[in-house]
């Protein structure tokens, strides 16, 4: 576990904004605390975190968090990593900005304000496009369950994709 890099699942997410699970205030501050690039090592570093590697446990069994081989800025936990164009060397937030507003808008406009709502909020916390192209999976299922995702699902793919 020492070399081990964390990311929050979208339950990881939706726990750190609602509270809903219950949670001990250090296995949140732990939880809050993952992003990618914090190692273990890191991690052991939080103040009044006493058993790190049995909280680790605890969030990844509850499925909050989970592992990536690599740092998130290396390689992205997507499925299909040919689909996406490569990344600038420097970070374009008007790109990025792009992108995220497009998936959350036509998910707003295709499910409806009330239909999407945990997905688009795990869309509006994304700060890179490597989390913003982790979701990307999920928001092509959830545009391709619709009438109109199905009519044009294709060429809204092939949009989001020039500027994911």
């Amino acid at each position: 576990m020492p070399t081990a890099v964390f990311i929050k699942t979208p339950k990881g997410v939706e726990e750190v904004e609602t509270k809903a699970n219950g949670l001990s205030m250090i296995q949140r501050w732990v939880l809050i605390s993952i992003d990618g690039k914090r190692t273990f090592e890191d991690l052991k570093t939080l103040p009044r975190v006493n058993d790190l590697s049995g909280i680790l446990v605890l969030l990844e069994t509850g499925g909050y968090i989970t592992p990536v081989k690599a740092p998130v800025n290396l390689a992205p936990p997507v499925a299909n990593l040919s689909l996406f164009r490569a990344l600038p060397a420097t970070f374009d937030p008007k790109t990025f900005s792009m992108a995220k507003h497009f998936m959350i808008n036509t998910l707003n406009a295709f499910k409806g304000p009330y239909d999407a709502t945990s997905l688009v909020r795990n869309i509006d916390h994304c700060q890179t496009h490597e989390e913003l192209r982790a979701l990307f999976e999920q928001w092509h299922e959830e545009i391709g369950n619709t009438r109109q995702g199905q009519k044009q699902g294709k060429d809204l793919q092939k949009k989001l994709l020039d500027v994911l």
